[in-house]
């Protein structure tokens, strides 16, 4: 991975979600907003997810492409790709090819690494997300992508940077173009090795592009070659029909109250403080995380709707608190961005928050255990084997943090 790169958003990858106790599909969260962060419906929006893995080897989305492997032997040379940004060829999905012989650096190299440098343009027909990675013959492409512009701007325009493993790009919007740049180290020997007379280029290289569907809310989502849930939904099957005898209803992408913070589950704060109860079998997925942790881990987002009294200070203190040790915690105010974040407590630490705010409103991120993850060793009792709630306490404290 390429060090030194912006990264201002990121979420977590799939998730198996469940309802009244069924597996139904996988439930992929996030939202990519070129250059920025996504909107309150949707999650922190990762400007790149990487997991060195290719898509699904059963995807039938029609995208087309290999996700190859390899060291790049055998890689016919190919002037597909250009040495200028502004007349790059425009690519899907698929493999493509280029060679690195005889390129300069326009646009600093990819990633704003220096060395020469080698373009494509892609064009994203649907709400996808996209998988590239790149081969080199004798070398390892290192693959950088920019919103649509050619700019030397990397430093604040880097959608993806990476070297030797594959990356996502999560929830690109559909008619998005994308410009990838493909390098070699400035360094590197190859470059002074003339073109042999037999056998391949050492400088030729190939990317595969991927693209996997991303579904709205009521898409149907089953099976899974269709696509993923978008962020602050889950592939749910419908609850049971009250005639025994009607035939199940499809699953379909279902939005998820409290998935995200654009449908957060509201909670007046009073003076006294409140405890909010959570049911940690309730279907969830991961739309946020945090600088101490919670990617991978489902959440609850509570919009907290803070006491005001004239009588006080403005600043105010909270101690948030959950019962049990495995549960993680964030919060941001008085938005939802990840550069509004004011505390964070890592899962399995068992640590409240205590922040100190003003204004009238915080997001409340409750990071929760997979379901029947027996962190807290509690149960509801009798015999149903329904799992104990978790809870959450918020407190108001008599004076800022620190007085």
């Amino acid at each position: 991975m390429i060090s030194g790169v912006r990264r201002s958003c990121r979420v977590g990858p799939g998730l198996l979600v469940r309802w009244a106790g069924r597996a139904v599909g996988l439930a992929w969260t996030s939202a990519l907003v070129l250059g920025g962060c996504g909107s309150d419906d949707a999650g922190d929006g990762p400007l790149r997810e990487d997991d060195g893995k290719p898509p699904p080897a059963d995807d039938t989305n029609g995208t087309g492409g290999g996700t190859g492997g390899g060291t790049g032997d055998g890689f016919q040379p190919s002037e597909n790709a250009t040495n200028l940004c502004g007349q790059a060829p425009t690519i899907g999905a698929g493999r493509h090819y280029g060679s690195m012989r005889g390129n300069a650096s326009e646009l600093a190299g990819a990633c704003g690494e220096g060395g020469p440098d080698a373009f494509f343009r892609l064009e994203v027909p649907r709400r996808s997300d996209v998988w590239l990675r790149g081969y080199g013959a004798s070398f390892t492409p290192r693959i950088g992508v920019l919103p649509n512009t050619c700019t030397t701007d990397w430093l604040e325009r880097t959608l993806a940077c990476t070297q030797g493993v594959g990356t996502w790009l999560l929830d690109v919007p559909g008619g998005s173009s994308l410009v990838i740049s493909v390098g070699i180290e400035s360094d590197h020997p190859s470059l002074e090795e003339p073109l042999p007379a037999e056998g391949g280029d050492p400088l030729a290289f190939a990317i595969d592009v991927d693209l996997r569907n991303v579904l709205g809310e009521g898409d149907p989502c089953v099976p899974a070659g269709r696509g993923r849930c978008g962020a602050g939904t889950a592939c749910l099957e419908p609850e049971p029909a009250d005639d025994p005898t009607a035939p199940p209803g499809e699953a379909v992408c279902t939005a998820l109250p409290g998935d995200t913070c654009g449908s957060a589950v509201e909670v007046e704060v009073p003076m006294e403080g409140v405890a909010v109860r959570i049911d940690p079998a309730a279907p969830q997925t991961d739309a946020h995380v945090h600088s101490c942790g919670g990617g991978r881990m489902r959440e609850r987002v509570l919009r907290l709707r803070l006491p005001t009294d004239p009588a006080r200070a403005q600043a105010q203190s909270l101690r948030i608190e959950a019962d049990d040790p495995a549960v993680g915690l964030a919060l941001r105010a008085p938005g939802c961005g990840v550069d509004h974040e004011r505390a964070c407590a890592a899962p399995g630490a068992g640590a409240p928050l205590v922040v100190e705010l003003s204004g009238s409103e915080a997001f409340l991120f409750v990071e929760l255990p997979e379901p029947g993850d027996d962190a807290g060793g509690t149960t509801d009792g009798g015999d149903t084997g329904e799992e104990a709630p978790i809870v959450v306490t918020i407190e108001v404290l008599d004076a800022p943090a620190g007085e």
